[in-house]
């Protein structure tokens, strides 16, 4: 596995699409300051999963979209991709490749993609835990943090060796697993709060269930009884109903008929005067020449009859219409009286109504007020309740803990006990040991004095024989030296001579030192021209070979004797010969002193290593005594704790007493409260409960007068319609009398005008009264048959007005019928839902007493039940079916919470063996490296508590060669970069991670550091790919692939890549660099 590919979209300064293509090995990234180089190392935090802002260098996390320039928008989105070759499968996922993708919007919205599939970040860290990659992890060092491996307090830096060994993934499934527990726990201890409640609920439910269900079974025995008896009473109205209609019928045949008969008789009167119509034109067609005054005379007659006849029937109709009236006006003063009764009851119903229902009122507000009292004393209770179950559970919480502490004191004294059998013995063995010890020392001490003699003769033979040798080295340095001094005075000799002969003259006036040019400098290098008082000096300057002097009035001259410098050079060659002969002797004197050193320095070795041998033998010796001190140290100490231990226990034990003591005080008050709200509620129910039955009897009689007043209020309706209609009828009559009197009064003056008429026609009327009486004969007789006519009609019509009358009175009793149906219908609809309408009518033949007894006795059962609690049955189904499914509950979380906790221990268990697998060879590859970065020095890692490594805190302990061991926060910046540059690569000798990125951790190193981490690179670099930001030219030089950055445009970064093979010329990867 390693890393393929990075692409950057709208990422801080990466404006474009950007894309780093990688390979095995090095790649190096390159640039100047602040063109970006880190702005890479960010992103590929970024992708896997860093959320602090303040890491990636921002105040808050929208900082990392691209922000603009002067010549570019702002961008809405970031994007960064990395592509991870999985060939191997080194991500448990299926595919060659691994592309991991992070989005930011500049809406806040965010989103995670694992080969191009969205994702959440936790999907993303879990593929990563144990892998070595993450935004944390030991593979991503950031610019100027790789010192905090090391400067961290010790059990932050475990995150690093959690992740090395294996076990971060480890720690988030037991974190996972732990939480899982408490809310396993947490839901136990629910579960069985509830099971407790559920319990204790269930018992007092059963018994409203059983009493519901007896109540149900008399209920439904009264419905069925009910049911019979509306279906008899349904059957009875059925009949009478059936009765009712065909009379109706019959009445209605009757109605028919007699209104044929009329139509008969009035269609012969219609023909009667048809008739008389016709004689009267017989008459006047017969008597021609006396038509005018025939016809009027029989007009006249003809209508005084005809308005005789007629004042004769509107006085029958008046007559007839006068005794209708008389019993129209009887019958509405008998409706008028009815009906003020209907209304006088209807009036007191009502009143009776608003005072049943004012009491209701009152009774309800009574109720209302004992059912706020009630549940007031049930919260109590309940509050109560609940406070005694937290008391109960703190209570058994402490005589669990005095349970335990009881233990632990046991467990303590017993070990104190032991503890002391044990001081006792280790006391006897450290004398024993001691006494040992002090036996060996004496005879230690007596080597030592002999070695230290030995010692001391060596050393004085040592110094005996540096004295010599000083004094030969000083016999051969006053030989060298006046051997030169030989020679100089020799060449001075011979140029003096020269000199001598060649300026002979000049002699006594020159006071000065000459130097020729160079090769007379060359033979005269060291000679001094002594001056008087040092005032003056002759200036040198034998590198230019310039010739210079000085004059100098207090110079003295140089001796330019030459027999007196021969003199000098034969007392030096005299000193030289007694120089060499004291050389001599005293070589001679060296080579003793050193046979004598020898022999002494053998004898010595013989008797160090009798010390030697004696040391070992004290050193053990010592090392028991100091393991026995130890081990009475331990016991010491370990006996203060116990003795502390079991006065905390006691202390503890003395401080529950008073807490138990205390929470069984509250619990008695809180007892003692619930007695006294269940007393409260006792009389509040039984309070309750009377209202309760003065309300029922109030709705009852409500009912009742409800009912009374529906029947009157029908009863007042019908009576108004009757009333209605007898008074319509009435009115009627009463017109038709007015009509028939104003008829009456214009047939009277009609009259009168015939009589004057036929009294100026009887003259001439006298003449042909022998025709007219025959045809008035005919006529009275046509005329006398008609009227008899009209008197059937008249007592026809009476008859058909009676039969009116019945048909009405038949349709009131079938309204009744009709009312007392539907009252039995809503009154079977209300009390049991049933619509009679549906229900077939009673084939049974039942007896209507027998079954009203039976619904008298069922009521009274009924009654006897007192309050039932209806809803109890499905609440006692429900509850028991939570009950059974809260005990499978409690059953299931059992198993699981056991189940957890043993995965827990399995997770310990294996972690602490990966763990400190781990640590072990961390440790020994760390000091390997340290050695290694260092060239020598020692440098230790070790656990804070080896009893328990999984959360121990880890020291380190560097010791810089020629420094002491010191703690690691001690040594300088460059120090603590090269320590922790080998424990980071310690840590990839154990567990190598796929590829490490690197950002700038190799600034505090000097050259030859450089060239260290450098070779050390290198050689991880074949097992592992590293991508190394930096500035320095040597890690450059290693790079297989390096990318430039740079930034043409203001504020946006550009990437320049480059391939390096192996012999690529150095001052080109310089020259690269240094861009």
């Amino acid at each position: 596995m390693y890393f393929k590919k990075l692409e950057l979209i709208g990422f801080k300064s990466f404006c474009d699409k950007t894309t780093l293509n990688f390979e095995p090995g090095i790649t190096a990234v390159v640039g100047p300051n602040g063109c970006g180089k880190s702005n890479i190392f960010d992103s590929i935090r970024w992708v896997l999963g860093e959320q602090s802002a303040k890491s990636l260098r921002g105040s808050e996390m929208l900082d990392v979209i691209f922000n603009g320039t002067d010549s570019k928008e702002p961008l809405s989105m970031a994007e960064v991709s990395l592509t991870f070759d999985n060939t191997n499968r080194f991500f448990n996922v299926d595919h060659p490749e691994v592309l991991i993708t992070r989005r930011l919007f500049r809406s806040g919205e965010s989103e995670y993609m694992l080969n191009k599939t969205t994702v959440r970040l936790k999907d993303i860290l879990d593929i990563l835990l144990g892998t070595g990659i993450g935004a944390e992890s030991y593979s991503i060092i950031a610019q100027g943090k790789i010192d905090l491996v090391l400067s961290s307090r010790p059990e932050d830096r475990r995150f690093v060796f959690d992740e090395a060994s294996g076990i971060s993934k480890y720690k988030a499934q037991k974190r996972e697993t732990t939480r899982r527990l408490e809310e396993t726990e947490q839901n136990l201890l629910r579960v069985n709060d509830i099971v407790t409640e559920v319990k204790r609920q269930i018992g007092s439910l059963e018994r409203q269930a059983n009493k519901a269900r007896r109540y149900k079974e008399i209920f439904e025995e009264l419905k069925l009884k009910e049911i019979e008896l509306a279906g008899l009473d349904k059957k009875s109205l059925f009949k009478e109903k059936d009765e009712l209609i065909l009379k109706l019928a019959d009445l209605g045949k009757e109605e028919l008929a007699l209104i044929e008969l009329v139509g008969q008789q009035e269609e012969k009167i219609a023909n009667r005067q048809s008739e008389l119509k016709e004689l009267e034109e017989s008459m006047m067609g017969a008597r021609s020449q006396m038509l005018n005054l025939e016809n009027s005379l029989v007009r006249n007659n003809e209508h005084i009859n005809f308005n005789q006849k007629r004042m004769v029937e509107l006085v029958q109709d008046s007559d007839v219409l006068g005794g209708q009236i008389q019993q129209s006006q009887a019958k509405l003063v008998q409706d008028q009286e009815k009906l003020q009764k209907v209304r006088d009851e209807y009036a007191s119903l009502k009143e009776d109504i608003s005072n049943k229902q004012a009491v209701l009122a009152q009774k309800e507000t009574e109720i209302n007020k004992l059912s706020t009292a009630i549940k007031n004393s049930l919260e109590v209770i309940s509050q109560s309740k609940k406070a005694i179950l937290d008391l109960e559970s703190a209570i058994s919480n402490i005589h669990n803990e005095i349970g335990n502490l009881n233990s632990k004191h046991q467990v303590f004294l017993a070990r104190k006990k032991r503890l002391e059998i044990e001081k006792a013995k280790v006391y006897e063995e450290k004398a024993i040991t001691e006494e040992t010890l002090k036996k060996v020392n004496a005879e230690l001490t007596s080597v030592r004095a002999l070695v230290e003699e030995f010692r001391n003769k060596i050393a004085d033979g040592k110094i005996n024989l540096q004295q010599e040798g000083q004094n030969l080295e000083a016999i051969n340095q006053e030989i060298a030296d006046l051997g030169n001094e030989k020679i100089t005075l020799v060449s001075h000799k011979e140029f003096l001579e020269k000199l001598k002969s060649k300026y002979d003259d000049i002699g006594e006036t020159l006071n000065a030192v000459i130097y020729l040019d160079k090769a007379p400098s060359e033979s005269l290098t060291g000679l001094v021209v002594k001056i008087q008082n040092q005032g003056s000096a002759v200036s040198e300057n034998v590198a230019s070979g310039a010739t210079s002097f000085k004059i100098s009035g207090e110079a003295k001259p140089i001796e330019l004797d030459t027999q007196k410098i021969q003199e000098k050079i034969l007392k030096i060659e005299e000193k030289l010969g007694e120089l060499r002969n004291r050389m001599v002797a005293r070589q001679e004197c060296i080579a003793s002193l050193t046979k004598m050193s020898d022999e002494l320095e053998q004898e010595l070795r013989n008797h160090e290593i009798t010390l030697a041998n004696k040391e070992s033998n004290a050193q053990a010796i010592r090392e028991h005594f100091d393991k026995i001190k130890e081990e009475e140290d331990v016991i010491v100490m370990e006996l203060t704790d116990v003795a502390r231990e079991i006065a905390a226990i006691e202390q503890n034990l003395a401080t529950f007493g008073e807490q138990l003591s205390g929470l069984n005080n509250q619990e008695r008050i809180k007892q003692d409260l619930i007695g006294q709200e269940e007393d409260a509620i006792k009389l509040s129910s039984k309070a309750r409960e009377e209202v309760l039955v003065l309300i029922t009897q109030t709705k009852t009689e409500i009912e009742a007068l409800h009912k009374r007043f529906s029947s009157d209020e029908a009863t007042l309706k019908i009576l108004n319609e009757t009333y209605e209609q007898d008074k319509a009828i009435l009115e009627n009559i009463q017109r038709q009398i007015n009509e028939a009197k104003e008829r009456q009064d214009v047939l009277k003056a009609e009259i009168i005008q015939c009589q004057n008429e036929i009294k100026e026609s009887e003259v001439l009327i006298a003449q042909k009264k022998s025709e007219f009486l025959e045809v008035e004969s005919k006529y009275n007789e046509v005329s006398g048959g008609t009227i008899g006519l009209v008197k059937k009609i008249e007592a026809d019509r009476k008859n058909l007005d009676e039969i009116k009358n019945r048909l009405h009175d038949l349709a009131m009793q079938d309204k009744d019928l009709d009312y007392r149906y539907t009252s039995l219908k809503e009154r079977m609809l209300s009390a049991y839902k049933i619509d009679l309408d549906l229900e077939a009518l009673q084939e049974k033949e039942l007896d209507y007493d027998v079954l009203l007894n039976e619904i008298v006795e069922l009521k009274k059962k009924v009654d006897s039940c007192g309050t039932v609690n209806l809803v109890a049955i499905e609440e006692y189904d429900e509850l028991k079916k939570r009950y059974d499914f809260l005990i499978q509950q409690q059953a299931d979380l059992a198993g699981a919470k056991e189940a957890l906790h043993q995965a827990i221990l399995k997770i310990n268990r294996t972690t602490k063996q990966m763990f400190v697998e781990t640590f072990e060879k961390v440790k020994v590859e760390f000091k390997n490296y340290f050695r290694l970065l260092f060239n020598g020095g020692d440098a230790q890692l070790f656990l804070l508590d080896e009893n328990d490594p999984l959360e121990s805190g880890i020291e380190i302990i560097c010791r810089p060669p020629g420094k002491k061991l010191q703690n690691v926060l001690l040594l300088s910046g460059g120090e603590k970069t090269m320590s922790a540059i080998a424990l980071i690569f310690a840590i990839f000798k154990v567990k190598p991670s796929p590829f490490c990125i690197l950002d700038e951790i190799d600034a505090a190193l000097d050259e030859a550091n450089v060239d260290r981490f450098s070779r050390v690179l290198q050689e991880f670099a074949k097992n592992s790919q590293f991508i190394v930001i930096t500035h320095n030219k040597k890690t450059i030089v290693n790079a297989n692939i390096m990318y430039g950055i740079t930034m043409e445009q203001s504020g946006v970064s550009k990437i320049v890549s480059v391939k390096l093979s192996q012999n690529q010329e150095k001052e080109k990867l310089e020259a690269q660099a240094s861009v």
